[in-house]
């Protein structure tokens, strides 16, 4: 009688392991899954924030053109968020950081980087003359063909500037400290292509995300918005800016 009384203790601890087991493994899977959807959530909130910086600074942007006839030039430094000197009517840069200071904005990703902004030389006044109803744009938006060659997006003169932000991994972002994270990749081309460092290239690539090292241009997130001249041009004949 006892040695069945122990043996059915026995039977129901180790069911009860075998229980407590099962119920550990349940839960350790919705761990991971609660860790994944928080992940998700809080990536879907952070592009959802760089897309307003986006629009608040394209906005500022185009309002900083139709009151002074002209396109900012990029900040003077990582340090220095005010506009390059216009003098002469042109940048010594037309690309590099978003000239945050001189916009009245942050001028900050949702990740907390800098923005990225390239400027058409011809629509930057200074000493010269302000902009024409004739001026070109000359910042090229380019994007990936399903060949995987590089072509434009739009038609050539079109685009006025561009904003971007290097997205989630950051690659050649500049911190609101200054510091520029480095890129830990050799294969995304297209990331490298937007740099914000002071330039003279006019070309911005904005396409698909990739985590794909093996991607036509490779790994890319980051995030772009752009204006075109004639919408630019319209603004400013609304204010009576032009013609």
């Amino acid at each position: 009688m006892r040695h069945g009384l122990r043996n059915a203790m026995k039977r129901n601890l180790g069911f009860t392991l075998i229980e407590i087991a099962v119920a550990l493994t349940i839960i350790a899977l919705l761990s991971v899954g609660a860790m994944t959807a928080l992940q998700l959530a809080m990536l879907r909130t952070r592009v959802a924030e760089t897309q307003d910086a986006l629009r608040e600074a394209r906005e500022a942007v185009v309002t900083f053109a139709v009151v002074n006839r002209s396109l900012p030039c990029p900040a003077l430094s990582a340090a220095d968020g005010n506009e390059q000197s216009r003098a002469g009517g042109s940048c010594a840069h037309v690309r590099g950081l978003l000239p945050w200071q001189t916009l009245g904005i942050r001028g900050l990703d949702g990740w907390g980087n800098r923005l990225g902004y390239v400027a058409s030389p011809q629509l930057v006044n200074g000493g010269g003359a302000p902009i024409q109803l004739n001026d070109a744009g000359a910042v090229t938006i380019m994007t990936r063909d399903a060949a995987g060659a590089a072509v434009p997006v739009n038609s050539s003169g079109a685009v006025a500037f561009a904003v971007w932000s290097h997205g989630a991994n950051g690659r050649g972002a500049t911190t609101v400290a200054g510091s520029v994270i480095a890129d830990d990749s050799a294969s995304n081309v297209d990331e490298d292509a937007n740099t914000s460092q002071p330039g003279t290239s006019n070309d911005v690539f904005a396409r698909d995300g990739s985590i794909s090292a093996g991607s036509h241009g490779g790994e890319y997130d980051d995030l772009v918005d752009w204006e075109s001249r004639y919408v630019l041009f319209g603004r400013m004949m609304s204010a009576g800016q032009l013609p």
